[in-house]
Order: C-alpha cells, then sequence, then structure tokens
C-alpha cells in the first residue's frame, strides 16, 4: 500500500478506490469561508476532494475566532483575508489539493466564473439575499448546489439546516426556505430599504443583525453538508434534500416536502446558462 493509498484507505473501507477517485477529481467552491465555510473545507479537504476554490470578501475579526476552523493566535487582525486562511488549511491537511482563494464577494466576475467552473457548489451564507442569489445561478448552470444556515427559529431555539439541491429537483425558492423579506431587501439596495423600513416605522437601532454562532453548532451542520456532498459524489446513496438539526432538542429531522411543479429558477431557467441572464446581477451596483 503506497502513502496515498494508506492516507485514505479508512475512507475507502467505506466506499471504495472508485469513491475516493470521484473526490479527488470533484472541484468544490466554497462561497463564505466563515463558521460554516471554513469548517467544510476542513472536512472536504480530509475526504481528500481534489480542488477547492475559496470565495469571500472579508477579512477575519476577532469576534470571528470562537468559530473559525483554521484560524490562528498568530494571524493578524485587520490583515488575514478569510478566503487565505481557508486555503491554507486545506493545504496544510493535503499539500496536493488545488486552492484557490478569491477575494472577492458573490456578485463579482470572479466569483460567478468560478461557480460556473465548480463540480459542486456550497453556500454558507448568514443572509437569505445572497443565498437566493447563489440558488438562481446554480439552478441555470444546473450546479449541484449544498446550502448550509445556522438558524434561529424561534426565541430559545438555536440549530440549523442542509439544502441539497441537484438535478433540477427542487430549489431553495420552490420549497419555502427562504426568508422573502430578506431576499426583497437585499435585491432592493439600501435606499430602497430604508424607504420600506421608514414607511413601517422600524428603527434600525432596536435591530441587532448578527445572531449567535457558535463552533459546536456550526461544525454539526457543516457535518451533516459534507456528508450528503460525500454520498452524492461517492455513490454511497442518494443525499437527502433537507436536513434540519435543532440542537436545543438535540435532534435531526429529515424534511420530506415536495418541489413545486412549475418553479421558475429549477425547473424553467434550469441548465439555461447565459440565457437565463443571471448575469444582469453583476450590473447592479449595490449587490455585494
Amino acid at each position: 500500500m503506497n502513502a496515498g493509498e494508506e492516507r485514505f484507505d479508512r475512507n475507502i473501507r467505506l466506499f471504495g478506490p472508485e469513491g475516493q477517485a470521484r473526490l479527488r477529481n470533484t472541484h468544490a467552491v466554497i462561497v463564505g469561508t466563515g463558521g460554516l465555510g471554513s469548517p467544510s473545507v476542513q472536512h472536504l479537504a480530509l475526504l481528500g476532494v481534489g480542488a477547492i476554490t475559496a470565495i469571500d470578501d472579508e477579512d477575519l475579526e476577532e469576534s470571528n475566532r470562537n468559530r473559525f476552523v483554521g484560524a490562528r493566535a498568530s494571524d493578524p487582525v485587520p490583515g488575514s483575508a478569510k478566503v487565505d486562511l481557508a486555503c491554507r488549511l486545506a493545504n496544510e491537511i493535503d499539500p496536493s489539493i488545488r486552492a484557490t482563494p478569491i477575494k472577492a464577494g458573490l456578485v463579482s466576475s470572479a466569483a460567478f466564473q468560478a461557480i460556473q467552473a465548480g463540480d459542486f457548489i456550497f453556500g454558507c451564507f448568514d443572509h437569505d439575499g445572497p443565498r437566493a442569489l447563489l440558488n438562481e445561478l446554480c439552478q441555470a448552470y444546473a450546479k449541484p448546489y449544498i446550502d448550509l444556515a445556522s438558524d434561529v427559529p424561534e426565541p430559545g431555539a438555536y440549530g440549523g439546516r442542509v439544502f441539497v439541491s441537484t438535478g433540477g429537483g427542487g430549489c431553495l425558492s420552490c420549497f419555502g426556505v427562504l426568508d422573502q423579506q430578506q431576499v426583497q431587501a437585499y435585491f432592493a439596495g439600501e435606499e430602497e430599504a430604508q424607504r420600506r423600513d421608514d414607511a413601517y416605522g422600524i428603527d434600525k437601532t432596536l435591530l441587532d443583525a448578527k445572531g449567535p454562532s457558535v463552533s459546536p453548532v456550526n461544525g454539526v451542520v457543516a457535518s451533516l453538508g459534507a456528508v450528503e456532498f460525500m454520498a452524492a459524489v461517492t455513490g454511497l446513496r442518494t443525499p437527502k434534500r433537507h436536513l434540519t438539526y435543532r440542537a436545543d432538542q438535540g435532534r435531526v429531522g429529515n424534511v420530506n416536502d415536495r418541489p413545486k411543479a412549475n418553479c421558475y429558477y429549477c425547473r424553467v431557467q434550469y441548465g439555461r446558462r447565459e440565457a437565463a441572464d443571471v448575469e444582469r446581477y453583476l450590473r447592479g451596483k449595490h449587490l455585494r
């Protein structure tokens, strides 16, 4: 047994050498390399994925250190791009991984090109606006998409969810997963969002957009996503479409809802590529 075979011996015992070869030939793109994205990078690197592209326009902040896998005490703040730390983590696990950092927001030519070139896309956002946009892009270019989220569905609850969209058979939109108020505010832009808030008498100083985010909860969500990715790529089984994690209850649930038969994104626009004109968002000045 050579070094490469020995390294992945315990993987191969689960899904065989063919499954391991499929992982090595897969290019995964992770959009958002924070509390959910960084442990996802770790899992994919340990699985033996051959190429990982990390996309994020932010630098590490002190408040990220409680959950950013791979960050070191010596990493300067400011001055450490999250994508650089994520790619460093991947290559420290396996130097042969083709790890590519793209310090850019989702709405950028660099991000769009990388997503179109990828085999499997992970979305790790903390807002449903960019989540909706990435969903539309992945449907248009027929890209398998795994969306990870840390949710606080109600007071006192904590956990997250994983949603897997493949083959045009259901997406975040037609399953009603997205918060449409967040989506509308994101696409409307700051001025329009402010106008709406003023109209409804909303005082933003009373709102805190940042919710809790802790490493163990994020780690479970990232692990669930990595398992569904592993199952899909290796052929171990059909990935579960929608998993919920209620950490407050110690429970993982499998949601068995059916997709809408006439969904605009995963049925009408699926696989239309340039004809779907998702690139129109690149012409919007306020999106990122």
